[in-house]
């Protein structure tokens, strides 16, 4: 009996990702393919093999990221992007209202824009990590996006241990794969 190979949007389905998320997995090797022309196929032991062996890498709906910047244009672009690729995304217009979220709730990765009004992002993330430590909360890694060349600050960001200093604009595979490989 011939077994019937799964099409990519078979896989977004059972995965509930993205077609962006199964293209990115193809070209860094996670997900095996079966090439038929112009088009992949996927033997359906292997997506179950990838399911009982990368729980994390499948889960990235259970991924939650802490998005903050003041643009409500950049915040939504993102919380769409993030979303569509599987993560549980949360945005946020400022640095007051993330460290109060940040409080309450757990997240696998917090993405900052650098100037912001009242705290910029270096200050968000020092009011974050000093709020999660008093609520007995573990920290978790850190991005910072900014549009603005500003030595000073990247300096400051790699020695309070910021993950990534980004410069907008940036391409969008660049992106995911900063998120995906700085993500707990």
């Amino acid at each position: 009996m011939e077994e019937k190979l799964l099409k990519v949007h078979d896989v977004m389905k059972k995965l509930n990702v993205s077609r962006r998320t199964i293209y990115y997995w193809i070209n860094n090797g996670i997900l095996k393919t079966v090439r038929i022309g112009n088009m992949y196929r996927f033997h359906p032991e292997d997506i179950e093999q990838l399911i009982a062996s990368n729980r994390n890498v499948i889960a990235g709906s259970r991924k939650k990221i802490l998005a903050i910047d003041d643009d409500i244009l950049v915040r939504e672009s993102i919380k769409l992007l993030l979303s569509r690729a599987g993560y549980s995304v949360t945005v946020v217009p400022d640095g007051k209202t993330a460290v109060m979220l940040a409080r309450q709730e757990d997240f696998d990765l917090t993405l900052t824009d650098m100037r912001m009004p009242e705290m910029d992002g270096l200050e968000t993330l020092k009011a974050i990590r000093k709020a999660r430590q008093e609520a007995g909360k573990k920290l978790n890694p850190e991005i910072i996006m900014t549009a603005y060349e500003d030595s000073n600050a990247k300096t400051e960001a790699e020695i309070i241990g910021v993950r990534k200093f980004l410069m907008k604009p940036f391409e969008l595979d660049y992106f995911f794969d900063v998120i995906q490989k700085n993500i707990s």
